[in-house]
């Protein structure tokens, strides 16, 4: 098996692969829903086809963005290809599956299914587009059924002067006959356009054509039933809106800087013609001064320079550095902040996530995540989480999960059939189990966890402090409430509240569940009276002294 000739570690993402020669340059770019195995699989193989044999000799180095969902990967594949020409992509440069629906800027629109050219504008008459389509031949579905849904003309530019076959079979009010106003018409346009720009209108349509369908199966009019469904499942491959290629048709840079202590790592995005075209990384040392000015400075020095640049954070200097830039390109330069929602705000997101990711190394996103919100001062491979169970004041127990790169070890779990407490008193519970543990590793000389993560409040992280302040040990401490999930911390002047699809607080979520379900699991066990197969944390007949 042939070695990877990549420096970090590929994870289980879908994204897209750049393979480069010993010169740097690329020489093919693929998409894949699972990077790691779509890679590995180019290595693996002993007997290849010749074409993949030859490529795979001169495979130099590997490349690889990350992205959120497969469609996404196909829509940066195929910009990829058409900015870099790969020559292993030969075959791929004029064949791209990508179409659009377009609203003609006329009197009475039109709704067409139209291509974007070689350099990323659109085929057709002026108008506003929308999509991609990438539900394959369900498009012309799709959009002939909005077409009849909102009597939308189908009839070619100009438009004749007398009514066809559409008009009499119901799905045109006949706009050429004037039977119809213009004001009239454009409502029907207006809905498409929601329809067609807003995710949570595509959603409500859907529904509608759900119940539609019912009504039908429900008739016994199983064709046209059908009809409907299939242009339900096309209509659902455009509702997955992809922020790689749903920007205005501009040209714009995305820019994200992050910094790691005199150390600053960036990756510039570039939009052609409203498609991300090219990724450009970077990496560079600084002292005190402005990462964001100076990278911004020297790079448009060089290269060519958009009217919009985004970015996450905003240079000091921003007044001043904007009249530099606008000096340079000859024309008016904007330097604005990532918007907090939408399309913008999802691709700065998307390219931090690609920064994190080559930070991380072998790691995963969430663990590097949760080093970032909770300043840790080393990514917290390992954590530990803690919780109690008492169903009554007897049998009460405590569990301990160990969670390693964000994944759930389970041979390291342990429980604990609590000694010193009478009643149910969770903090005095959770201070007894965390004292057993951390005692036990010490005595063993066995490596602590990287933090500790208590189910609960403040009560339960005051316990377990107390419990660690009599061992002596120093481990980053916090608690997850339930209620609001938010973070507590020893250190922390206020509780963290991260957002619900933020990997560092679902990794935390994860552990503190398994730690509750290990608890209430074993609580269960020793009431029912089975005999429980798990390792118990003993103390080997010593006395706890708290």
């Amino acid at each position: 098996m042939q070695k990877i000739p990549c420096e970090r570690t590929i994870p289980h993402e879908p994204g897209i692969y750049i393979y480069k020669d010993l010169k740097g340059d690329i020489i093919y770019i693929g998409k894949a829903k699972d990077l790691k195995k779509r890679i590995s699989s180019y290595f693996a193989k002993k007997k290849q086809w010749d074409k993949v044999a030859a490529l795979v000799k001169k495979i130099a180095s590997v490349d690889f963005i990350i992205v959120d969902s497969e469609e996404e990967a196909i829509l940066l594949e195929s910009n990829m290809i058409k900015e870099h020409y790969p020559k292993y992509n030969v075959s791929l440069r004029d064949n791209s599956p990508l179409t659009y629906a377009l609203i003609t800027n006329e009197e009475f629109s039109r709704l067409l299914i139209v291509r974007k050219d070689r350099h990323g504008k659109i085929r057709g008459p002026p108008g506003k587009a929308f999509g991609p389509f990438l539900a394959g031949s369900g498009k012309g579905l799709v959009l002939g059924l909005l077409r009849k849904a909102f009597k939308i003309r189908t009839c070619g530019s100009p438009m004749p002067r007398k009514v066809c076959l559409q008009y009499h079979l119901g799905n045109c009010d006949g706009p050429c006959e004037k039977k119809i106003s213009g004001e009239e018409y454009n409502v029907g346009v207006g809905k498409i356009s929601s329809i067609l720009s807003n995710q949570e209108n595509v959603g409500k349509y859907m529904d509608e054509m759900e119940v539609d369908m019912k009504k039908e199966s429900t008739k016994l009019n199983f064709e046209k039933a059908i009809q409907i469904r299939n242009a339900w499942r096309a209509l659902s491959g455009l509702s997955g809106r992809t922020k790689v290629d749903e920007i205005a048709d501009r040209d714009e840079d995305y820019v994200v800087i992050v910094d790691e202590g005199g150390r600053a790592r960036v990756q510039l995005w570039k939009m052609i013609h409203g498609v991300i075209r090219n990724r450009q990384k970077y990496e560079f040392e600084y002292a005190i001064e402005d990462t964001v000015s100076t990278f911004l400075s020297r790079y448009y020095e060089q290269n060519k320079i958009p009217r919009n640049i985004y970015l996450n954070k905003i240079p000091e200097d921003k007044e001043a550095l904007e009249n530099h830039l606008e000096r340079i390109r000859g024309g008016a330069v904007n330097l604005n902040r990532f918007p907090s929602k939408g399309n913008r705000a999802e691709l700065g997101q998307l390219i931090e996530k690609n920064i994190l990711m080559e930070k991380a190394g072998g790691a995963d996103l969430s663990v590097v995540r949760l080093q970032r919100e909770l300043n840790l001062p080393k990514l917290p491979y390992i954590i530990e989480c803690f919780d109690v169970s008492n169903l009554g004041e007897k049998d009460v127990v405590a569990s301990m999960v160990r969670f390693a790169n964000g994944q759930p070890r389970k041979s390291d779990y342990r429980k604990f059939r609590i000694r010193t407490v009478e009643g149910q008193d969770d903090f005095a519970s959770i201070k007894e189990a965390v004292f057993r543990r951390y005692r036990r590793l010490l005595d063993e000389g066995e490596p602590l966890p990287d933090i500790v993560l208590i189910d609960g409040g403040l009560g339960q992280l005051h316990a377990a402090k107390n419990a660690l302040e009599q061992l002596d040990v120093e481990i980053p401490l916090f608690s997850l409430a339930k209620k609001e999930e938010l973070v507590y911390g020893v250190n922390l002047m206020l509780p963290v509240r991260m957002s619900r699809n933020n990997e560092a607080l679902q990794v935390l979520q994860r552990a503190r569940d398994e730690a509750h379900r290990f608890a209430i699991s074993y609580n269960r066990k020793l009431r029912s009276g089975i005999k429980n197969r798990g390792k118990t944390e003993g103390d080997a007949g010593k006395k706890l002294k708290f």
